[in-house]
């Protein structure tokens, strides 16, 4: 038996590096891209990954880094995969390339189990060829793509390896032992806990468990298409699946205890089936995503990085031509199912679909339509029922083998080459939004989110553009509003930005972003008194709001009230110790009020937490000079040059503390330095025409 198993090492060796392969094909050569989406929420500006709160506190966020059980969070509770994020950041830094290689690593990881994974079921020869096929498929499906490259899908991929290491310890050490031990039982209850732990649907790992026990070890199924035959459902077999739904309950209640068993909170734009109150319309609408889910796992052309808004309306009656749609896909699933009762491997394939899929199937309130990255454990039982029609098909027509592996061939290259575009779309966020123009062109999001990057960009013609087709698609939607007047206030339209505006905070009153740009903008339209009141409803919705506090700070500057000012940056110095523009003003603030060397002292502090801040570094530099330490004050000097190398008024400053120090030549290379970045520096000119006179 052992020499047996010996000579398959070096097969089983191969096929492990050919889905290696087969991975790095797909994402290999699209690695270097960006943080794109959700990424930068979830990761770049989250401060649990970048370590500005403690590691406990992670354990009482959601995956966004917003308390759990703030009304606002959406509940979403992944800490150890929040952890990965931090361990990454810690020992590396934020460095997209090196988070989406550990990502790809994940993904071959997943591959390559689950070989081992239909060996601990179905053991035989020709049982591994089915799970080589299997895995291959898997290895390639594009589906896949948002997981594996969005580097926030790794919560995808770190459960179904949990989800698959624990089934095979289940199989192998208590559902083919006659009595398994207690290790055994704590190191599955161990592997299912950190599933949960990585992602909300490691839930499923127990229930899957027991789907395992009545399709291996029972004939529940069979008795139900032949109601005849006797029941044999074994007390050890009972006794497992209690022991299993005891530890499911016992999970779920912790899963609701962490967010005080309270309900998430979604816009109806999110998921307007979701929302839907007439059960006719939810019914029909929810059906009708589970045939779209199913088809985009089996023709996986009609891929989005969002689904929401306009992308699929409602279903509302059975007049609607989508209804026959419906109707196929429940006579195919009620068929499959039928047809797959004598078959133990088909049956399993089948709950590996479904199961999986539970949690994102709409008895839980959900904050998308239809997500792919929630279809990657669901694809595995896809991808093994897949292989297995073809093993049925080989084996009934025996003289069309080379038809059928032709077309599976040609199959498998189709799948690469749309793997390979899709990972080239999540390279970087232009890409990725247009490409939802095709599949989604009635979303709003994504109109929302190509004026965002066109912003974030300078492109404010398009982003105009983009953001009235957003609005136009979506009259209600009260961030693309609010972005929108943001845009007037930049081009000086402070009317239209209040109208905007208000317009926002009308349509969702709990919005601190709105209510603070809305402050903004009436304090630009010196309406003082309004403003405040429009801070101070933002730090209502949003207690600790540092942006909010900065900005009442230079509210309070408008209105000569210097003591106010500086009390709201320092409180928005304490919650975001890392905030430059609340740092600057401060220190500007002590040097125009003659304390110089509480400026340097305060500069000491800010540079601690910010210590690559140019302008710290100036003010700092400044200050030396004011004091006489000409020898600090050129080092501070160079260094802001050095951090922003095109800015005139650092060249400038340095000219005059070179002037002042009687080293003319230096005075007069770093006043031509400024001039040189900008021409029209009126002061600069002067003092250099004064050297000269000299």
């Amino acid at each position: 038996m052992s020499s047996k198993r010996n000579q398959n090492i070096p097969g089983n060796v191969i096929k492990f590096i050919l889905l290696a392969v087969l991975c790095l094909i797909c994402y290999g050569s699209h690695l270097d891209g960006e943080f794109v989406f959700d990424d930068t929420v979830a990761i770049v500006k989250n401060w649990d990954v970048t370590g500005r709160t403690s590691l406990g506190e992670i354990f009482r966020h959601d995956f966004w880094g917003y308390n759990i059980t703030d009304t606002s969070s959406h509940k979403s509770y992944r800490p150890l995969t929040i952890l990965t994020f931090r361990l990454e950041h810690n020992l590396y830094g934020l460095y997209a390339f090196r988070m989406k290689g550990v990502n790809l690593f994940l993904h071959i990881l997943d591959t390559w189990l689950i070989i081992p994974f239909w060996r601990s079921y179905f053991p035989s020869g020709e049982d591994q060829w089915v799970a080589f096929g299997t895995a291959a498929m898997f290895a390639i499906h594009p589906i896949h793509t948002e997981a594996v490259s969005g580097i926030v899908g790794r919560a995808e991929l770190l459960v179904a390896c949990t989800f698959l290491l624990s089934l095979i310890l289940y199989n192998t050490q208590i559902a083919q032992k006659s009595s398994a031990t207690v290790l055994a039982y704590l190191g599955f209850i161990f592997l299912a806990s950190l599933g949960l732990l990585f992602k909300e649907n490691g839930i499923t790992i127990s229930l899957m468990a027991i789907a395992t026990e009545v399709i291996l070890n029972t004939n529940l199924l069979q008795k139900l298409r032949d109601l005849e035959i006797p029941l044999n459902f074994p007390k050890r077999v009972f006794a497992r699946i209690c022991i299993l739904l005891g530890v499911c309950s016992a999970l779920c209640v912790f899963r609701l205890w962490i967010m005080e068993f309270q309900s998430p909170n979604f816009k109806v734009m999110d998921n307007p089936v979701a929302a839907s109150d007439e059960i006719l319309t939810k019914s029909l609408s929810q059906v009708y995503l589970y045939a779209l889910n199913y088809w985009i796992m089996l023709c996986p052309d009609w891929l989005s990085f969002d689904w929401a808004l306009g992308s699929i309306s409602l279903v509302e009656s059975f007049l609607d031509i989508r209804c026959v749609f419906i109707v196929i896909f429940c006579a195919f699933l009620l068929g499959i199912i039928w047809t797959s009762i004598p078959s133990k491997q088909q049956l399993l394939a089948i709950s590996l679909i479904v199961v999986p899929f539970l949690p994102a199937c709409g008895i839980i309130k959900l904050g998308f339509v239809i997500a792919e990255r929630v279809l990657y454990l669901s694809s595995i039982g896809h991808c093994f029922l897949v292989i297995l029609g073809v093993r049925k098909l080989l084996y009934n027509f025996p003289g069309a083998r080379k038809f059928i592996a032709a077309v599976l061939i040609v199959s498998a290259m189709i799948f690469v080459a749309r793997t390979r575009v899709r990972a080239k779309e999540w390279t970087t966020e232009e890409l990725l939004f247009s490409s939802a123009l095709r599949v989604c062109p009635n979303n709003a999001k994504v109109h929302y989110n190509i004026a965002r990057l066109a912003t974030d960009r300078g492109q404010k013609e398009k982003a105009f553009k983009f953001y009235h087709q957003a609005i136009e698609l979506f009259p209600d939607y009260e961030s693309a509003i609010m972005n929108l007047g943001n845009l007037y206030r930049e081009i000086g339209e402070f009317q239209k930005a209040e109208e905007l505006l208000l317009r926002s905070v009308e349509l969702l009153e709990e919005f601190p972003a709105a209510w603070m740009n809305l402050g903004i903008v009436q304090a630009a339209l010196k309406k003082y008194n309004q403003s405040l009141e429009s801070y101070q409803k933002a730090l209502k919705y949003r207690k600790h709001y540092p942006m909010c506090l900065y900005n009442i700070g230079n509210l309070f500057i408008e209105m000569r009230n210097t003591s106010m000012a500086h009390q709201f940056w320092s409180e928005a110095i304490a919650l975001n110790p890392r905030h430059g523009k609340a740092w600057a003003n401060i220190l500007a603030l002590l040097d125009n009020e003659g304390q110089t060397e509480e400026v340097v002292r305060m500069s000491a502090i800010a540079l601690q937490h910010i210590p690559n801040d140019p302008a710290i570094f100036f003010t700092r530099a400044n200050a030396f000079g004011k004091l006489g330490d000409f020898q600090e004050s050129e080092r501070l000097f160079l260094r802001a040059i050095e951090l922003r190398p095109n800015y005139a008024m650092y060249y400038a400053n340095l000219g005059v503390l070179y002037h002042r120090w009687r080293r003319h030549s230096q005075a007069e290379e770093y006043y031509r330095k400024a001039l040189k970045v900008d021409p029209n520096l009126r002061s600069v000119r002067e003092n250099l025409s004064k050297l000269k006179k000299k």
